[in-house]
């Protein structure tokens, strides 16, 4: 049996986190979809959009549900508090799925300190920004972290749903009472 090397190691994490960001987005297009008032249509105006456009406009009808007092808000700062860890996990994702590793910086640089505080691991890289126009980024990166991050996309994905359907049930919740006080 062979050991498994460091870049192997490297490689499977880089694979979970493309696929625990993947699901990530598939639940946020849902959600804001959801927030929307998606019908049977709906779904083709947010497939293939951008996080940052999903996330952008999921906090507008967010406002605009805070306005209707559509629901606690409590459940709309939860919502948001989503949004927002989001949009956090899948730029660090970017940085790193396009990112060009090495073991080594690139002609001395100061790299940026590891991106998490995942358990201590020998397994470290340096990952540089692959579109310099965005600006020359270099950042240490443990296999861990990588790991860490795929974990916080995992739960950020349940995190959206649940706080999606406390928001719903909230407001449900309340036409009930209306309508009971009605009666």
């Amino acid at each position: 049996m062979t050991a498994t090397s460091d870049l192997d190691d490297l490689y499977r994490a880089l694979g979970q986190l493309v696929v625990a960001t993947a699901e990530m987005e598939m639940r946020l297009r849902d959600v804001v979809g959801q927030l929307a008032g998606d019908d049977d249509a709906g779904w083709i105006i947010f497939e293939g959009q951008s996080v940052e456009w999903l996330i952008s406009n999921g906090k507008a009808v967010l406002g605009e549900h805070s306005d209707m007092r559509r629901w606690p808000t409590e459940n709309t700062a939860r919502i948001t508090e989503a949004l927002n860890t989001t949009q956090e996990v899948a730029r660090l994702r970017n940085f790193l799925v396009h990112g060009f590793w090495r073991r080594g910086c690139l002609g001395g640089c100061e790299c940026l300190p590891r991106p998490a505080r995942s358990e201590a691991d020998h397994r470290v890289f340096h990952v540089h920004r692959s579109r310099h126009r965005k600006g020359y980024d270099s950042r240490l990166v443990a296999v861990a972290d990588v790991i860490t991050l795929a974990t916080k996309a995992r739960t950020v994905t349940t995190e959206l749903r649940a706080a999606y359907d406390a928001a719903v049930a909230a407001w449900l919740g309340r036409n009930d009472a209306a309508i009971a006080e009605a009666d």
